[in-house]
Formats: C-alpha cells, sequence, structure tokens
C-alpha cells in the first residue's frame, strides 16, 4: 500500500482481485478443490444378490394349500393399532401370516380366542365358512407380514357376519 492508498480503497481492490480470479476460475473450468466430481468417484458395485429377512415365524398347525387355476400372489405388510381390527371376514384364496411384532387375537366361530406373538406364523385357509377376526389387544401396533395366494379377481378378504360371538364387535 503506496501513502495515497486508503486501507479501505486496498480492501476494495484485493476483493475485486479475489471475485476477478474466482470468475476466471469458473469460466476456464478451473476448480480449487482436488476431489473428483461425484459422477466421476468409483462406486462399489452392488451385491449380484441381496436376500433381507423381513420377518420369519413358525408354526405347528396343519395346513393345505392346494391350487387347481391361477393364482395372484399379494405380498402385503399390515400394521394395526391397539384395539383395531379388520371385521369378521372369510377368505377365497389362502394367506400366510407371520407376527413380527405385538400381539394377534384371532376368534373364529367358537367364540375362543387364538394368540400369536411375534415369531408365530399362521396360515388361514380358502374356505367360505371359516369365518373370523383378528384384534389387536395389545398395548403396541401389531405388525404382520402376509402373503395373499389369491384365485384370479379375488379381493384379499370378504366380509362376513359376526357368528354370534356376542362379546366380539359385528
Amino acid at each position: 500500500m503506496n501513502r495515497t492508498t486508503s486501507p479501505k480503497t486496498a480492501r476494495r481492490g484485493a476483493f475485486a482481485a479475489a471475485l476477478g480470479l474466482a470468475a476466471a476460475m469458473t469460466l476456464t473450468g478451473a476448480t480449487t478443490t482436488s476431489a473428483a466430481p461425484e459422477e466421476t468417484r468409483a462406486k462399489p458395485a452392488p451385491a449380484p444378490v441381496v436376500s433381507k429377512t423381513l420377518s420369519e415365524g413358525d408354526t405347528s398347525l396343519p395346513f393345505a394349500i392346494k391350487a387347481d387355476d391361477n393364482r395372484r400372489f399379494v405380498y402385503r405388510k399390515l400394521t394395526v393399532q391397539p384395539g383395531a381390527t379388520g371385521g369378521w371376514h372369510t377368505h377365497a384364496g389362502e394367506q400366510v401370516a407371520v407376527i413380527k411384532s405385538g400381539v394377534l387375537t384371532r376368534y373364529d366361530k367358537d367364540c375362543k380366542p387364538h394368540v400369536y406373538r411375534a415369531g408365530d406364523a399362521l396360515v388361514e385357509p380358502a374356505e367360505p365358512t371359516d369365518v373370523h377376526i383378528g384384534i389387536n389387544e395389545g398395548k403396541k401396533p401389531l405388525v404382520l407380514y402376509v402373503v395373499d395366494l389369491l384365485p384370479q379377481g379375488a379381493p384379499v378378504a370378504t366380509p362376513a357376519a359376526n357368528p354370534g360371538c356376542a362379546n366380539l364387535p359385528n
């Protein structure tokens, strides 16, 4: 800085020089970092096959699955809040379920509770007379994974009337 230049003027000059240098670098494609652009960095190759178990369960109940016609498979995750139910219903196709967390209480037309906990599995039969209801009678959300094996065009469940269980929802 010479005697005729004030400190304020010198700072303005330095700022202008830095701004000019940044503009020149931008126009010429220069960069101040040594890292390669995101798209040119080597990315790890994905694993050839990845399998993640979402839930698993065991059952000792007998079951049979038989399909003479085409079937549509529907894979669902159901979350049932405490006190909630899907209502009385039947299934046109088999349903395989695994309880991930929480507790499912299932009532058949006999009105007796059948309790399933995390790690349990069950198979709902494809039977129009198997009227049942599932209720989350616990204090935490119930999470279950379900595979429906449906005849073409069939819904996952068909509503049904309460079979006479006075202490259960209609």
